[in-house]
């Protein structure tokens, strides 16, 4: 059976939907008080305490399936002691008691990022913005912006694909504007950086360097002269060459963060999955973690893994070390990432077929799979959650494969797999989630049809591509679905707010587009009761934090959000629009009006 279809049986919507006085009454009275599993203790401790905070007059969205809806909400401490009805929260209310009028507004459990670089991102998006779709617009932000900065490495984000040719953009380009500093200008994928002849040079990348992962993570050639173009393709390449033209610091890293964490308070962001730190030493960024939450500075949790993409050395010591020292209330390491394949624009996503443009390649597996079958398994037997850069669906397939062994080796156990991005999927390999557990997590706003689809994606892939993002499928076979923006990085456009991804998981559009074609199959669009569940409790179920959040029930962390209109009873299309009028996170507001 499909969960979700259980779930909508259990919400007992009204008409088109949407709950009727009813259905929202009701609901409240008869699961008021109920505890879950893991926090009953947490509930039953405070039961009989005055409230620190009570919300009233709310429409409540519980994603609860045994209490979908309710009216006010009380919390004491961290922990959320009273779910229900207007009347019975009263007897929660003390003298010190801060109660909230919602006015009709609607209270959420805060959103889980199910995928998202929050580390990565403070280094990355930096400098000049380049979400442009041709090279002219391009380069005019990049003459502007040289007007007025003096830094002695120039930085960019977000240049697009579909503004260069399959070969990637050149060199000379940035040297004809900056020949003296070195310029590093990263894709909005996050997977290719441009770079000018100084960034090179000073690198020591020549016609002779030997290519980091060949065939897969390289320095683009000219084909000519055989000379370094500029254009590196994916992480170790990038990495060679900024590590020299600008080391990063942590210091460095730490400032862009603090500039980010207020912005995901306000996205309404209570967790995350840092899915690879890269930019500086994991144990580095772990500590800074712990740092923010001793300081109190930390407004979200987060799960966050050993980053592992180099063949040659084994992952599994390394998070069993970082799992066992990182454990704290907010702060966890303890899932392995693995990096199967790249992407479409660089020709690096593994696919069972060839490039339709690129007939001789299929794409590269970083990882050999008899090396994935070994890594899966040990990791697997050790009990460590896998989350797996899937792009391709020959990567997909052989991922598959390796977690099925693992199942079949090791026996019996609870495991919280996932498989990320899913551009493309085999139909072949979508019954085999369902059957063995694997959370299938998207980032579902770029399941649009734009610049990017259009002028790369579908000459890489032809008539694949109108066979992308198969979120709809994957849940109807009953599978877990979880979401997460990814970012900075992106296909076209970078957020990181999950309002954007539910908006577009539920039209296939461009944010606030009501009109034009939806990315085909219009089939894989999910409804918007799933949607939130896929980055709320889809998510923290991914993140074994489902018995602390992803859900507005007794005993559960207070992780709150309120926004300014009722999702509900609204076009899908104004989703994005909506506002995070106030974000709770462990009992404390990190977001909202001064005051409360």
């Amino acid at each position: 059976m499909c969960t979700l279809c259980g779930w909508a049986k259990a919400f007992s919507l009204g008409k088109g939907g949407l709950p009727t006085r009813r259905d929202f009454v009701v609901a409240g009275v008869a699961a008021a008080g109920t505890a879950v599993t893991g926090a009953s203790a947490r509930a039953a401790g405070l039961r009989h305490h005055k409230a620190d905070f009570v919300f009233t007059n709310g429409v409540v969205y519980t994603v609860n399936p045994r209490q979908a809806w309710a009216e006010a909400v009380a919390v004491a401490g961290n922990t959320i002691v009273y779910v229900g009805e207007n009347a019975g929260v009263t007897s929660y209310v003390g003298s010190r008691t801060r109660v909230i009028d919602l006015r009709g507004r609607m209270l959420l459990p805060g959103f889980v990022e199910g995928h998202i670089h929050p580390f990565a991102g403070a280094a990355i998006v930096r400098g000049v913005d380049l979400q442009y779709d041709s090279l002219d617009e391009t380069l005019e932000a990049l003459r502007a912006y040289a007007k007025t900065n003096q830094d002695r490495v120039v930085r960019g984000f977000g240049w697009r694909y579909n503004a260069f040719p399959p070969t990637g953009p050149r060199k000379e380009e940035l040297d004809a504007i900056w020949p003296d500093r070195p310029a590093f200008l990263t894709a909005v994928d996050g997977h290719s950086a441009w770079v000018n002849s100084k960034a090179l040079q000073i690198a020591a990348i020549t016609k002779a360097t030997q290519d980091p992962v060949p065939g897969f993570s390289y320095f683009e050639r000219d084909r000519q002269t055989r000379e370094p173009t500029g254009y590196l393709v994916e992480v170790p390449a990038m990495v060679q060459v900024l590590k020299v033209s600008e080391p990063i610091t942590l210091d460095a890293v730490a400032a862009g963060l603090a500039q980010w964490l207020p912005r995901a308070a306000a996205a309404g962001i209570t967790a995350v999955f840092d899915a690879g730190i890269i930019v500086t030493p994991e144990e580095a960024a772990f500590g800074h973690y712990a740092d923010l939450e001793n300081r109190g500075m930390l407004p979200f949790r987060v799960v966050g893994c050993h980053y592992h993409n180099d063949p040659k050395v084994d992952p599994i010591p390394i998070i069993a070390a970082l799992r066992q020292k990182y454990h704290t209330e907010l702060v966890r390491a303890s899932v392995l990432k693995l990096n199967i394949d790249g992407g479409d624009p660089q020709y690096t996503a593994a696919m069972l077929e060839p490039y339709s443009d690129k007939p001789d390649t299929r794409g590269e597996l970083l990882l050999a799979p008899d090396l994935l079958k070994k890594i899966v398994r040990e990791a697997d037997r050790a009990g460590i959650d896998l989350h797996c850069h899937s792009f391709g669906d020959r990567a997909t397939r052989v991922t598959l494969d390796a977690i099925e062994e693992a199942v079949i080796v090791n026996g019996p156990r609870d495991r919280r797999h996932a498989l990320a991005h899913l551009v493309y999927v085999n139909n072949d390999d979508i019954p085999r989630f369902a059957k063995l557990g694997i959370i299938a997590q998207f980032s579902a706003q770029w399941s649009v049809p734009d610049a990017s689809w259009s002028a790369v994606t579908k000459v890489r892939w032809g008539a694949r591509a109108d066979r992308m993002y198969p979120c709809g499928a994957i849940a109807r076979s009953g599978a877990r679905i979880a979401l997460g923006t990814d970012w900075p990085a992106a296909a076209y456009h970078s957020t990181y707010k999950p309002l954007d991804a539910i908006e577009v998981a539920t039209t296939r559009r461009p944010l606030g587009k009501t009109d034009g074609a939806a990315l085909p199959p219009a089939e894989e669009r999910i409804n918007l009761a799933q949607a939130l569940h896929a980055n709320t409790l889809g998510a923290a179920y991914q993140l074994r934090l489902d018995q602390e959040t992803g859900s507005i029930e007794t005993g559960k962390r207070a992780d709150l959000v309120v926004l300014d209109q009722n999702l509900f009873r609204i076009t899908p299309h104004e989703i994005h629009y909506v506002t995070v009028a106030m974000t709770m996170m462990n009992g404390r507001f990190t977001h909202g009006p001064s005051g409360v």
